[in-house]
């Protein structure tokens, strides 16, 4: 197995622990709530805190990639997720908790920044390797509530479930640490940075794009078990089990959207995507029953598989070469990520957790219209 391979694979890895990481905490915020007896804004909060600071730690994580390279910034990332993990685990206060979870944050920033541009260097924006390593995320997704579920049955708790995360991440930053990554000349990077045709209204658009697609994502993650117990009255186990179904299909669907892409232009694939992903979350607020509650989960789970990874793939030529440039279109999805899963808690606070869904509505209608531009307007950009 060449280098190149080992390293593609090695963060494919760090992808899943990333997944299990993130969607930890919408799996377990019915416990945390409870622990410390947090509102649904605080709760809001708490997720717009580690999104804020993977937001800030992002940017910061296409600068840092560009001036000490690729491995020491996702190195920083596991480390990071480590102590986070660990001090929120062994937290006995809010403020504690919130600190632990704005480091974990950081891990996040550096981390997702770093592996992307390095996946998309090393595959010249290759949809399908784009793809694949989303996928990785996915799978990360999809057995964390799984894993939570085993836990709970073997009477164990979320602080429990912190530091198996903790051990995970270790394992990551072993192997990110022992991975042997290039690192480019200060001429190298000059050349390469050169390779981009910059453009700064595409790039707005791309952040708008995984600006609306992560904050809906991440604010349907982190809220759907709390919506299925609270206002469709799911038992905290199919709440769960409907929470990995979504992931499970996140992973189907980028298994195959990343082969697809390379037969039709990453733009056309994420606007029927995003207007498919409309469409589901329609269902998904019009049903009560179990199965088509069920059904939509699936669809919008599909539905979202491909747009982060290729939309990425469908940057690449304004963005390769500069981690940067990666970084900025990056932060769309951090900006996203932080405003509304907080302003959905709000919501929920003062309208009930089916308002929640109504304004995930509206930021998918958001997104329809920035990939229609993208796909109908917008000459020259597809890949």
């Amino acid at each position: 197995m060449n280098n190149n391979k080992l390293i593609v694979l090695g963060n494919y890895f760090g992808f899943v622990v990333m997944g299990m990481i993130v969607i930890s905490f919408g799996a377990i915020m019915p416990d945390i709530r409870s622990t410390f007896d947090l509102s649904y804004e605080q709760g809001g909060l708490m997720l717009a805190i580690f999104s804020l600071s993977y937001l800030a730690s992002g940017l910061l994580g296409g600068v840092l990639s560009d001036k000490i390279g690729l491995k020491k910034t996702i190195n920083l990332g596991n480390l990071l997720y480590v102590v986070g993990l660990l001090t929120i685990a062994t937290s006995n206060n809010v403020w504690m908790l919130f600190l632990g979870i704005g480091i974990t944050g950081m891990g996040w920033g550096y981390c997702n920044t770093a592996i992307n541009v390095l996946i998309n260097e090393i595959s010249d924006g290759d949809g399908n390797a784009m793809s694949l390593l989303h996928m990785s995320f996915g799978i990360g997704a999809f057995v964390i509530p799984l894993i939570f579920s085993v836990f709970l049955r073997l009477d164990m708790t979320w602080q429990h479930m912190m530091v198996f995360l903790a051990v995970m991440a270790a394992i990551a930053l072993i192997l990110s640490t022992w991975m042997n990554i290039p690192q480019m000349s200060k001429s190298e990077l000059e050349s390469k940075s050169d390779t981009g045709k910059r453009s700064w209204p595409m790039m707005l658009i791309f952040m708008g794009i995984l600006f609306f697609y992560v904050g809906s994502e991440n604010a349907f993650s982190g809220w759907m078990v709390t919506y299925l117990t609270t206002a469709v009255s799911f038992s905290d186990s199919g709440a769960q089990n409907m929470l990995s179904t979504l992931w499970l299909m996140v992973i189907a669907g980028r298994m195959v959207s990343g082969k697809i892409s390379r037969s039709i232009p990453p733009a056309t694939m994420i606007f029927f995507m995003s207007v498919g992903a409309l469409l589901a979350m329609l269902l998904f607020i019009s049903s009560s029953s179990p199965f088509a509650i069920g059904l939509s989960i699936v669809i919008i789970g599909l539905m979202f598989s491909g747009i982060y990874p290729l939309t990425m793939a469908n940057a690449n030529p304004i963005i390769r070469g500069s981690a940067t440039s990666s970084a900025i279109v990056i932060s769309g999805g951090g900006l996203g990520s932080t405003i509304l899963p907080y302003l959905t808690g709000k919501i929920a606070d003062e309208w009930g957790t089916t308002a929640i869904i109504y304004a995930i509505i509206a930021t998918l209608m958001a997104m329809v219209i920035l990939t229609g531009y993208n796909r109908f307007f917008v000459k020259k950009t597809t890949i």
